[in-house]
């Protein structure tokens, strides 16, 4: 079976790959522990949070927040900067996770659960970060809040517009902010748990502990950014002005711009449908073909338990035996967890496990059949070749029956789903069958397809994992050649052939007992080269993030435009005729069945139909229209008050504005007219609302003389 899914897409990451490695050499590449990179940020994440909480105050947010920042500097402020570029670099490298899982086909089968949860982890994320710079109420959080609340309107299921509450300093309730501050920790303390959970359930060993070269290398840069470039505060919030030049968090906030770019229908269906394909994409793969599970063979299975210790994913589990062996325990297959690697039939030293489209029986008789067919050539001796099926390519083996190599065609090839599947005995077997020598190709150790199948082949062939490689008389580990690779070296990987066959003519019968292994050349860097290769890392890693934490700045608002918001509440006329009714008839009618305004109205009202009439505006500038549009009331019969909120920018400078309303079935007269010259100043909002007391409009914030 051929491996088909080296597409453009994984030859990016194989190629990406082979850079890093020659720099930080693998062991060290960071784009091999993203996810456990992320785990460490995280850790920051809390544990900076919980002091910040400590001392946060939802009375006086901004206050609170700048004491921590300039009184308190040297610990809250550092706090306050780690749990901010943590908080970035976690979305950073969870997003090179997504990305790096999507390029190599990591999220299909069986992988689905921890890729969903890994959207969805990301997305919650996300909320959590704009909640936080919600918290800290100065320009950039007025910003989000404004640009959120417009979203949020978008959406039909609140009754009152969200941007209401943000028409002025004095409409935002204290309450806003204990509200997010609870969401905000319950969000992360709840739910990124039960996500991390869900997102590494499947893995019988979860990485969550990266090198600690690594981790005291991201600290580094953490505190290094956060006494050169502490974090700090914009302006206090003021709802009377427009937030410009407000420095902006790229990392988060990126779905603002989208929303000013896009028009409202495609920015929608862009977010939300995007979201949903990433959600559903593991079902919508051509390669997602049924997948083979692993049998137990019971009369063979001795109970070591070694399948289980092996497995990657939780796929076996140990059950007591019923049918009388001398035996306590016996493997089980979770079909629902099988990813048909392969990796417990090579961890059985019974042969009690087996695919059923490749046993080992099978294998056997082929790896007979390709010898039988393959003849010394130029007086080399005759090897075969082991490989896994994720570090060859489908057109580097041609279809033909001797099953070789384009450039060596006389070696024959026996591929399998991983090279943790390939079990000791077929080593011995070929040996024994009249091959010279076998040499096995895999992934690389820390880039197994399968997590840990290369790794758990190379312990049990060095001898260090059972089942041991144990070979006889003259058959000795010279014979045998590992090689560690990815996809991109098979030069490398045939010239490495060559080499061993020749120098098997020159073997003599005493026996090797360390197995020679090929490993990437980058793995024999020395350490020094590694450090001084750290620190361009470093500072580029750091530039990047402060860069995209501060600027560039989105132009969502310009100074020299002033911006009208135009907003009400209101009732308007019911649709039909209304009569009062007399004393005695409001008094036999119950509560719930007057059809009035109220049921503690002083009069008493019975309408024809509840339904109440539209409410038409239009607003003129400087004689020209600049609004017209009805609004429609609430309710689900149509029977509650009407809701009104419109921002519109304008030219600033003194204007004449005039606002005219209608909430009657009356086309002639408005109802309510406003008229008034006012100076509209750039980079201020001038907020228009009804009184309902006093049935006219008014400009908030100003009294009667216009003060």
């Amino acid at each position: 079976m051929e491996y088909k899914e080296h597409s453009f897409r994984r030859k990016i990451i194989y190629i990406f790959d082979e850079w890093v490695d020659k720099v930080f050499t693998p062991k060290y590449n960071p784009f091999y522990w993203l996810g456990t990179i992320c785990f460490f940020l995280l850790i920051l994440i809390a544990v900076s949070g919980i002091y910040l909480f400590i001392f946060y105050r939802t009375s006086n947010a901004y206050e609170t927040v700048q004491y921590l920042t300039v009184n308190q500097w040297y610990l809250g402020g550092i706090m306050r900067s780690i749990h901010r570029y943590a908080s970035d670099g976690f979305i950073l490298f969870m997003f090179l996770h997504l990305l790096r899982e999507f390029l190599l086909g990591k999220y299909r089968q069986r992988r689905w659960v921890s890729w969903s949860s890994g959207i969805a982890l990301f997305i919650v994320s996300i909320i959590l970060g704009i909640m936080g710079y919600w918290l800290v109420w100065d320009e950039r959080a007025q910003l989000i809040a404004l640009k959120t609340a417009q979203l949020l309107d978008d959406i039909p299921i609140f009754v009152e517009p969200p941007p209401i509450s943000f028409l002025s300093n004095a409409t935002i309730h204290k309450m806003v902010f204990f509200v997010i501050l609870l969401g905000h920790i319950a969000i992360t303390f709840l739910g990124i748990s039960i996500l991390v959970g869900i997102h590494v359930t499947r893995n019988a060993r979860p990485a969550l502990k990266a090198p600690r070269a690594i981790c005291f290398t991201i600290l580094i840069v953490l505190s290094l950014l956060s006494i050169i470039a502490p974090a700090t505060s914009a302006p206090p919030a003021d709802m009377g002005k427009m937030p410009i030049n407000t420095p902006f968090d790229w990392f988060f906030f990126f779905i603002y711009p989208l929303s000013s770019i896009l028009p409202k229908g495609a920015f929608w269906f862009t977010s939300v449908g995007g979201t949903l394909f990433l959600f559903i994409s593991p079902w919508f793969s051509r390669s997602n073909k049924k997948l083979q599970i692993a049998h137990v063979k019971s009369g063979n299975c001795v109970g070591c338990e070694q399948c289980n210790r092996d497995c990657p994913y939780d796929a076996i589990k140990m059950i007591h035996r019923k049918d009388g062996r001398p035996y306590l325990l016996e493997a089980q297959v979770i079909e629902s967890k099988c990813t048909s690697c392969g990796i417990c039939i090579g961890s059985c030293g019974s042969k009690g496990i087996y695919l059923p489209d490749k046993t080992l029986d099978q294998i056997e008789k082929e790896i007979a059949r390709l010898l039988s067919l393959t003849q010394k050539q130029n007086g080399l001796p005759v090897i075969i070749g082991f490989v896994c099926e994720k570090s060859i390519k489908p057109d580097e083996l041609p279809d033909n029956d001797t099953q070789g190599l384009k450039e060596i065609p006389d070696v024959p090839i026996i591929t399998f789903p991983c090279a943790g599947m390939i079990h000791h005995s077929l080593i011995e077997y070929a040996l024994n069958s009249g091959a010279e020598g076998v040499f096995i190709c895999g992934c690389q150790i820390k880039e197994c397809n399968y997590r840990e199948g290369s790794k758990w082949l190379q312990a049990r062939l060095k001898g260090v994992r059972a089942p041991v490689l144990t070979l006889k008389g003259a058959i000795n580990y010279s014979r045998v050649r590992a090689y560690w690779l990815s996809p991109l070296r098979k030069n490398e990987l045939i010239k490495e052939i060559n080499i061993f066959r020749r120098g098997l003519k020159y073997l003599s019968n005493v026996r090797h007992y360390e197995l020679i292994e090929h490993i990437s050349y980058t793995e024999k860097v020395n350490k020094r080269t590694v450090v001084f290769s750290t620190v361009p890392a470093i500072v580029l890693s750091s530039l990047l993030i402060l860069f995209l934490s501060t600027k560039p700045i989105y132009p969502f608002y310009s100074k020299d435009i002033s911006l009208i918001k135009f907003t009400f509440k209101h009732r308007s006329k019911h649709s039909g005729d209304c009569k009062e009714l007399a004393k005695e008839d409001t008094k036999s009618k119950l509560k719930h069945m007057r059809k009035t305004n109220s049921p503690f109205a002083k009069m008493r009202m019975d309408c024809s139909k509840r339904e109440r009439l539209p409410i038409y505006v239009e607003m003129d500038l400087d004689n020209k229209n600049i609004l017209s549009k009805s609004f429609y009331p609430t309710g689900l019969r149509g029977d509650g008050s009407t809701f009104a909120y419109e921002e519109i920018p304008i030219k600033s400078g003194i204007h004449e504005v005039k606002i005219k309303m209608r909430d009657s079935k009356k086309e002639g007269p408005f109802d309510y007219i406003f008229e008034k010259k006012i100076d509209l100043k750039g980079g201020m909002i001038t907020v228009f609302d009804f009184d309902k007391v006093n049935n006219k409009f008014y400009i908030m914030g100003q009294n009667e003389n216009g003060e």
